[in-house]
């Protein structure tokens, strides 16, 4: 994706006052954690390790979820700013 994905990844600066910005997101954070406590205490070793190998892919996708979403809002951003160069 080039330079977009670049800046996405932190591999070109950009603002670093970046903050995820929702004001549910701590509460959905913390119901989150509290659901997994509940969901991986007393399950079996195997069970618990086969949970984390759910949730690491679960946040792989949503990286790649997330850049993509970046890079397109990115490039639809530019294509206003060049149709209102253009006039």
């Amino acid at each position: 994706m080039g330079a977009i994905s670049e800046l996405y990844r932190g591999r070109i600066s950009a603002p670093t006052d970046i903050k995820v910005r929702a004001d549910q997101y701590a509460e959905l954070n913390a119901r989150a954690d509290a659901l997994y406590c509940q969901i991986s205490d007393g399950m079996a070793a195997d069970k618990a390790e086969k949970l984390e190998e759910l949730i690491d892919i679960h946040r792989q996708m949503e990286s790649i979820t997330s850049e993509d979403s970046y890079t397109r809002g990115f490039r639809a951003g530019a294509r206003l700013m060049l149709d209102m160069l253009n006039g």
